[in-house]
């Protein structure tokens, strides 16, 4: 039986903040710090392929009508009716001798092309399922399964627009096709069109009212909104309508865990495990629960055992690497370098292998080696949009075209007069989650991680203001009724998270760009801002395999230019805001942490708690690139740590230009 896990009666926090999932997912990209997290997207989506047994559901028709037949006609239909069950077996070798044997006979054999194509897909050779899928059609035009199937394998082949194209086919051939459907709305995801996917969603729904694959989808479809108050109960009734749902409660547990739920999380893990003790992707899971609750040898443990169910699981490497220093030995080293050596291996999992042995490198002082993994690793790295410098620098400067100090001063009064939010931020790895750390563990004070809810708001304004122009050029067209109203909409969200609390932190560190706003909205917000060495914050970014993607943080050079737009916009707010910002760089906070953290404290108005500084034994999750930091005493080996790797940051120096010299810590405006 598994070993019981619980979260030791911790404090949790709920940040909102996404993990990245093995299988392709619609990712939101945003500037937050996160680990490596599994989901089961990818066996269920197999499972689409395939009649789904009885419990999921209605059954799916197998791929056509087998008709009376004698004779070697006969033998071939028994032989794919054996094949398909050894697919939905997962023996995948078998069904695939079986399929080739049934073409060797009768090469225009629809069926067996289908069914090798189920075999390529579940095997992940994508390309090869495209072209079994497309010959099977080419001779079985307006079989409905052959156009999803064909769509699923578009859609993993990140050919989104084309798989569109396949599932809707298949709905024209049979409205009433579940599996289709489903293809639509996770298609829909895929492409961030979320508001139609859910409708896509909810139509299968009214197709069939039990169908616990749409309650499943349609909740993660919220999740990737930071709709958990819609997303928990429809992923509880997914898996209450289906008995063993685990990709259900896969997805229903790291909802929980995000929500800051993480003793339900690991209970939901504990019932997978007592099920299938050897789940790979549970236990690395289950890892990353632990390791942000601090517990980072059970952590390891989990991670280990991942490792000896399946060597080759590069999520595990990368998580373990970010779970201890130094300690990876040399056979995990080897493993991980014979892995890179396999031409098959995918760029996902060959970037995460890179990233883990960088820092493994790292840890052991061999730099040269160290740095070459991160630069391979951030080359391989192509999730989301590339970053063009002069595109994100024209959008700097229509912030601060806006956001004028003229503005500000016709503008006086507006917003909501709360002082319960504490905003943090800064550049990633600048310096955020120590200062949020510190402050959380003050007993008046709740660390909600880092929240997307003023993006979100932003998202929504052009269209609350009428539609006539984007943001920031929108801002102007806000009067009192409606700057109130968006800062209530903003702390009506931020209060569930510490009802009882006096201040609530909020430390997405790309809020720096959103700082009008939050100035507009809540001009009585405390504003932390987290500065760091330039070198150093670019190479930590530089280092690191963020979860949500930053396009930026893959190349010196947009790094540099990405810090210098951050360096002048900051400038910028520090001569216009009309509220308080206090500015607190992460080589003061390391070298004198409890006057630092008094300020800190003082700033937020609260009055002293020797708990802060003791930092390090609070409870509460912390979900961003610097669990494990935080979890040790002050260290001050991070400070002008660039200088290791001197010989490598040439582009870097350059793109940063002027910024070096002069990037000093101004006064704070308390």
């Amino acid at each position: 039986m598994a070993k019981k896990i619980t979260a030791s009666g911790a404090k949790t926090g709920k940040a909102k903040t996404k993990t990245v999932r093995e299988a392709p997912a619609a990712a939101n990209p945003r500037q937050s710090e996160t680990e490596i997290s599994m989901t089961g997207e990818a066996s269920l989506a197999a499972r689409n392929m395939v009649p789904p047994p009885a419990a999921a559901g209605p059954e799916v028709s197998p791929p056509r009508p087998f008709p009376a037949a004698a004779g070697p006609a006969a033998s071939a239909e028994r032989d794919i009716v054996q094949a398909m069950q050894h697919v939905g077996s997962g023996r995948l070798e078998q069904a695939e001798l079986i399929f080739r044997r049934v073409l060797g006979q009768r090469p225009a054999d629809d069926t067996a092309l289908h069914g090798l194509g189920l075999v390529a897909y579940l095997r992940r050779h994508y390309d090869e399922a495209m072209d079994f899928f497309t010959r099977a059609i080419q001779i079985e035009s307006n079989n409905p399964q052959y156009h999803s199937n064909l769509g699923e394998a578009l859609r993993r082949a990140k050919r989104p627009q084309e798989a569109l194209e396949r599932f809707e086919r298949s709905v024209v051939l049979k409205p009433d096709f579940l599996k289709a459907h489903l293809g639509v709305g996770n298609t829909l995801r895929d492409l961030g069109r979320h508001e139609e996917a859910i409708s896509r969603f909810r139509l299968a729904l009214a197709i069939y009212p039990n169908f616990a694959e749409a309650y499943h989808y349609l909740g993660v479809a919220f999740m990737e909104q930071d709709r958990l108050d819609n997303a928990i109960p429809l992923l509880r009734k997914a898996v209450a309508l289906r008995t063993g749902y685990a990709d259900a409660q896969l997805s229903l547990a790291n909802a929980l865990e995000t929500a800051g739920e993480s003793d339900e999380a690991l209970a939901i893990y504990q019932e997978i495990l007592e099920r299938d003790p050897d789940n790979t992707a549970v236990h690395n899971n289950v890892g990353n629960i632990l390791k942000n609750m601090g517990r980072m040898d059970d952590a390891v443990s989990h991670y280990r055992h991942a490792l000896e169910l399946d060597p080759d699981h590069a999520p595990a490497y990368y998580n373990l690497s970010r779970a201890q220093v130094g300690a990876s030995g040399d056979e995990d080293v080897k493993r991980m370098e014979t892995m890179l050596e396999d031409q098959g291996l995918s760029d996902e999992r060959r970037v995460n292998l890179h990233f883990a042995l960088g820092k493994i490198f790292d840890d052991l002082g061999v730099h040269d080696k160290a740095f070459d993994h991160f630069r391979k690793g951030n080359g391989l790295d192509r999730r989301g949009e590339p970053f063009i410098a002069a595109q994100h620098s024209a959008a700097v400067d229509r912030l601060m075209a806006v956001f004028s100090g003229e503005f500000f001063a016709n503008r006086k009064g507006l917003g909501s007069e709360s002082e319960l939010p504490v905003f943090i931020l800064g550049m990633p790895r600048s310096g955020t989650t120590l200062v949020e750390q510190s402050l959380a563990s003050h007993p008046k004070v709740h660390g909600a991680g880092e929240l997307d809810f003023i993006g979100r708001i932003i998202a929504s304004m052009p269209k609350v203001l009428g539609g006539f122009a984007g943001y920031p050029e929108c801002a102007t067209l806000i009067e009192a009724m409606t700057a109130c109203k968006l800062g209530e909409d903003y702390l009506s969200r931020l209060r569930g998270f510490g009802r009882n609390a006096v201040r609530i932190t909020d430390k997405m560190p790309g809020n720096f760009l959103n700082l009008g706003f939050i100035a507009l909205m809540l001009p009585n917000a405390k504003i932390i801002h987290c500065r760091r060495q330039p070198l150093d914050v670019c190479l930590s970014c530089y280092f690191q395999h963020f979860t949500n993607v930053m396009p930026f943080s893959r190349d010196l050079a947009d790094l540099g230019s990405y810090y210098r737009d951050y360096h002048r916009l900051m400038a910028h707010w520090r001569q216009v805001l009309p509220v308080p910002m206090l500015e607190v760089p992460y080589e003061e906070m390391v070298a004198d942490h409890e006057g630092t953290t008094r300020r800190i404290v003082e700033f937020a108005g609260l009055e002293w708690d020797d708990a802060c500084v003791e930092f390090h034994t609070t409870e509460r999750p912390v979900k961003t690139a610097s669990s494990w930091q935080v979890r040790q005493p002050i260290y001050t080996t991070s400070v002008e740590r660039w200088r290791k790797f001197e010989a490598f940051v040439g582009p870097l120096k350059e793109a940063l230009g002027d910024v070096l010299p002069e990037d000093r810590p101004p006064a704070s405006r308390a």
